[in-house]
């Protein structure tokens, strides 16, 4: 499946779906699963539930301007399989590989994890070098299964550069605290 089929449309678990599951069904003979008139259901969908995204716990990430970043969208699958849920990021609501022709953005690959009892997903989207552009791009983590989806946005927030309270010493440090010292004894015994 190529984004250029949903290109022009809004993507959404109506369109999604039904061309995700036939393909599921057709690549790993997924058999559980049946089509409607309403997208895919799975027979069993009333055990399972929606995916719920953990990760990233904020929806502002601090990046540094001109710096390598790697965020990381994990979320709950709601699913025991490997084959019944999809995550994906976006950018400004379009898949990032569009957006990013240069792969200066490009998405991770999908690991599943096994954590409590529960079968956890993950996609990485990694900067090579983050833009002031980026600091403007609404980001958008999105999970489905047949039961439903969940979508996270995020943007990026500069990093402030810390100041310090003390200048940095240049050269002869100790002569400079001994020419400080010799202004404050002076100024102290003017004021007296």
């Amino acid at each position: 499946m190529s984004t250029e089929t949903f290109r022009n449309h809004q993507i959404g678990q109506e369109i999604l779906w039904p061309s995700v599951m036939s393909l599921l069904m057709l690549l790993n003979g997924y058999v559980t699963a049946h089509i409607s008139d309403d997208g895919a259901k799975d027979r069993d969908s009333g055990r399972y539930g929606a995916p719920k995204i953990i990760l990233p716990a904020s929806t502002s990430i601090n990046a540094e301007l001109g710096k390598s970043l790697e965020l990381t969208c994990q979320a709950i699958t709601g699913y025991s399989d490997k084959f019944s849920t999809i995550i994906y990021w976006l950018a400004n609501q379009q898949f990032i590989e569009d957006v990013f022709e240069d792969s200066r953005v490009k998405e991770g690959r999908e690991v599943f994890l096994a954590e409590n009892g529960k079968m956890l997903i993950q996609k990485c989207l990694k900067f090579t070098k983050v833009t002031p552009e980026d600091f403007k791009t609404n980001f958008a983590c999105a999970v489905m299964n047949p039961s439903g989806s969940s979508v996270k946005n995020i943007t990026l927030v500069q990093k402030k550069k810390s100041l310090s309270k003390t200048s940095p010493c240049r050269g002869n440090c100790s002569g400079n605290r001994r020419l400080l010292h010799k202004l404050t004894t002076t100024t102290q015994g003017k004021i007296q």
